[in-house]
């Protein structure tokens, strides 16, 4: 991972960052929907599972919210995604007064996102697998409408690097963006980091992130389905499509260490392997175990896995002077000096539709929350400890930073379907 001479070091990264912010008060505020409570008009790009959360919650996120153009490559999962929207009661609410979704208006292929956002929309919900993100959140931008990206919102360092270049324009035409980091919205969490950065747990000398689990999914070809439309119905098991499960999920646990730290690590030392998935296709690992070390010396480490059979541990644990704080399985505490239990606040909402709430309040009130920054540096760190990992290599933030391996198809339309090897250390990276 060798950089030109014309790379973008970490001292310009950070400087970049502080420009961008320094923006912020030039954004053009009446683009927010202020205390008039104008309708916020609603699209959906990725009608899975998580597509079809984000929807349910944006729309339970305030009132006068509205579905009104929903798209995926495939014309069944936008049909079946509009059927269950307008099935759901919650809230003393029935979702279908809000679902203004028209014929006309559900969109199929792998351009449904342009006419998606092209459909008079004022938010946009990107939840299709992340290979597709950078693409979806340029376009966004192009058009100036408000973005929710899921996380992670890429899978190569050059995805990442062109969200990065839409700041500035971001900044400019005043656009909101909601990453999909949804346990920044978890209140008891928030007051947690809040009393490590005050020092109750002293100086941090560690921290480690988990997100082990059990299987995860798997689809079968289906009869006449391309190749890559195989793919992008088994979209988790393609690097280019998920990014591997560290970059995909574990990316949670990775920001929340980046937001205890407010800052980014600058190394990697990694491992990991295929070892049970060896009989299904695809081309991701199933466990990663990584070294991170910031600029400060302190390290994490971190470790995902899904393997049948074996234990669950999802969450963070970070080990200071005074005590040591553990955020799993919904539990939140500090043990030793300055030992508390940090419990649910009564206000609080699930989490995934806490995000839009504070979202839509934000807006209302004619502010542009944007998290551009750090959804791009956690997914950056994903990505570094994947490249360790997959090359049995050290790799640095600025090695990782300008990187040139593209793992995205240059013309996704022309893609055949073709996959890379399963990546193996020591071995040249392709």
């Amino acid at each position: 991972m060798k950089s030109d001479k014309d790379t973008m070091t970490r001292r310009r990264f950070l400087e970049t960052g502080t420009k961008v912010a320094a923006l912020a008060g030039f954004s053009v505020a009446g683009q927010a929907f202020g205390a008039n409570n104008d309708c916020i008009r609603v699209g959906l790009v990725g009608c899975g599972g998580r597509g079809t959360g984000a929807a349910r919650d944006a729309l339970l996120a305030g009132e006068n919210i509205e579905l009104v153009a929903m798209g995926d490559i495939f014309k069944a999962k936008v049909e079946k995604s509009l059927g269950r929207l307008m099935k759901i009661k919650e809230d003393g609410r029935a979702l279908k007064d809000s679902v203004k979704v028209e014929p006309d208006h559900c969109f199929a292929g792998l351009d449904a996102y342009k006419k998606v956002i092209d459909s008079g929309i004022d938010y946009v919900l990107l939840c299709t697998p992340p290979g597709f993100r950078p693409a979806h959140i340029e376009y966004a931008v192009k058009k100036g409408v408000h973005i929710f990206a899921e996380k992670p919102c890429a899978t190569d360092a050059p995805g990442v690097r062109r969200i990065l270049a839409l700041e500035k324009e971001m900044k400019r035409k005043g656009i909101a963006l909601l990453s999909g980091f949804n346990s920044r919205h978890v209140f008891h969490y928030a007051d947690l980091v809040k009393a490590i950065h005050d020092g109750e747990l002293g100086d941090v000398m560690s921290l480690y992130a988990y997100f082990n689990t059990g299987n995860i999914w798997y689809r079968e070809r289906e009869e006449g389905m391309t190749l890559p439309e195989y793919h992008f119905h088994n979209w988790f098991h393609v690097d280019w499509l998920c990014g591997d499960h560290i970059v995909e999920q574990h990316v949670h646990n990775l920001d929340f260490c980046n937001w205890i730290m407010q800052t980014h690590p600058v190394r990697a030392y990694g491992m990991g392997g295929r070892q049970y998935h060896v009989d299904r296709g695809g081309n991701i690992y199933d466990h990663f175990t990584v070294e991170f070390e910031y600029e400060n010396g302190i390290r994490m480490t971190s470790m995902c896995r899904q393997i049948k059979g074996t234990d669950t541990k999802i969450g963070e644990e970070i080990v200071g002077t005074k005590g040591h704080a553990a955020i799993v399985s919904r539990k939140s505490q500090i043990t030793g000096e300055n030992a508390r239990v940090f419990r649910e606040h009564p206000n609080q909402h699930e989490s995934h539709r806490q995000e839009h709430i504070d979202f839509v309040a934000a807006l209302r009130r004619g502010e542009i929350p944007n998290d551009t920054r750090f959804l791009c540096e956690s997914t950056l760190t994903a990505i570094m400890g994947r490249e360790s990992a997959y090359t049995g290599k050290n790799v640095t933030w600025d090695e990782i930073l300008n990187s040139k391996l593209q793992l995205t198809p240059p013309d996704i339309a022309a893609w055949d379907g073709s996959i890379r090897p399963v990546p193996r250390p020591g071995m040249v990276r392709v």
